[in-house]
């Protein structure tokens, strides 16, 4: 039997002891869907479309993750050929197509996010100069978050500050001058507590922002992904109380507005669905769901002194992407079976409960046939 979003979970109500599976058993996986990559997907110009969402510039930083994990010694210099192979063909895509400040910022679907990549693997791989120039173009591109259309993750201001974070972690240097990364924050607080201001919105909620016109809750175009990033800055959240306590406020308003009727945990895709009297149309996906909102909460759950109240979102929250989670658009991320297996190894990370380390495992069975 299946739904109309998704399979259902053969394994509910199944939860042994998670038994590890050998190092070697995953890593002889990995090859061998490395191996489909580059038979399937060549590191072309015409395939660097789409930057790292769906572009040769996702697979780059995939080469370029794993040849840094150090888990494939064997395979490193491969990896690393790969990794510029791919990265190339996207810079080659991105230079024969007209440029807008929207695909400047862009981080996830945009040659902001083509930069970053490109700067991570040439740095990578010991070419400085490379990397300094990719690095630059990125940090250049701040300037044009000032007038820049949105503020969410795939084009916006949040996504830019997503890079940003990216690359100090990885390349240990100061990307943007603290005072320009504040300008970029406080103008997200700007525009989500203008946008706000409009709106005519029973709760104590400060903030909230619109995407092509709705005023999305989930990860990828909307309210809790634009939060999370906002709650990795910890130095501007921290600036004064009135800050704190307004991120605060919307991340309880997105808590409040992620329990259907029936006392389910779920996301409707926008603000609009979820204030209807039946809650709306509810998704599990990492872009507008369920999978993607836990990551705001977990984030949450850190920065407010470990109030168990997130944390018991994220677990509930689970509870729904065990239920819901084996999706039928494929084994991505963003709206497939990869997103909902992440999220059984955030809360191992939480909860130290092996029963998730079980839950991934069986996803990334399903995701595999």
């Amino acid at each position: 039997m299946s739904h109309a979003r998704y399979f259902e979970n053969p394994f509910l109500g199944m939860e042994p002891t998670y038994k590890d599976t050998t190092h070697e058993d995953y890593k002889s996986r990995v090859i061998e869907m490395v191996d489909k990559i580059l038979h399937n997907l060549k590191p072309t110009p015409a395939n660097g479309k789409g930057g790292i969402y769906v572009g040769t510039a996702g697979i780059a930083y995939m080469f370029y993750y794993l040849a840094r994990s150090g888990l494939y010694p064997d395979h490193k210099e491969r990896f690393l050929n790969a990794a510029k192979s791919y990265i190339e063909s996207a810079l080659e895509y991105d230079r024969s197509n007209i440029s807008s400040k929207r695909k400047q910022i862009g981080f996830l679907h945009g040659e902001g996010g083509v930069h970053a990549v490109a700067a991570l693997v040439f740095y990578y791989i010991g070419d400085k100069k490379a990397s300094d120039k990719h690095l630059k173009v990125y940090q250049s591109s701040s300037l044009c978050c000032k007038d820049a259309e949105y503020d969410e993750l795939f084009v916006g201001r949040a996504g830019y500050l997503l890079g940003v974070l990216l690359l100090q972690r990885h390349l240990k240097t100061e990307v943007l001058p603290s005072k320009e990364i504040d300008k970029i924050f406080q103008k997200i607080l700007k525009t989500g507590k203008k946008f706000r201001s409009k709106l005519q919105l029973d709760g104590d909620i400060p903030l909230m922002f619109e995407y092509h016109g709705k005023m999305y809750l989930g990860a990828a175009h909307g309210f809790s992904g634009i939060l999370q990033v906002l709650l990795c800055f910890p130095q501007l959240l921290n600036k004064d109380g009135n800050t704190l306590t307004m991120i605060q406020q919307s991340v309880d308003y997105l808590l409040s507005r992620c329990v259907d009727r029936d006392g389910n945990f779920n996301v409707a895709t926008n603000l609009q669905s979820s204030l209807s009297q039946d809650g709306g149309k509810h998704l599990v996906h990492w872009c507008h769901g369920a999978a993607g909102v836990i990551y705001t909460f977990a984030k949450a759950y850190f920065v407010f002194g470990k109030d168990p109240k997130y944390l018991e979102a994220c677990v509930k929250l689970g509870e729904t992407v065990w239920k819901l989670g084996l999706l039928k658009k494929g084994p991505g991320i963003c709206h497939g079976v990869a997103g909902s297996g992440y999220v059984f190894l955030l809360l191992y990370r939480l909860t130290g409960d092996t029963k998730y380390l079980y839950r991934a495992h069986k996803v990334q069975v399903c995701s595999s046939t």
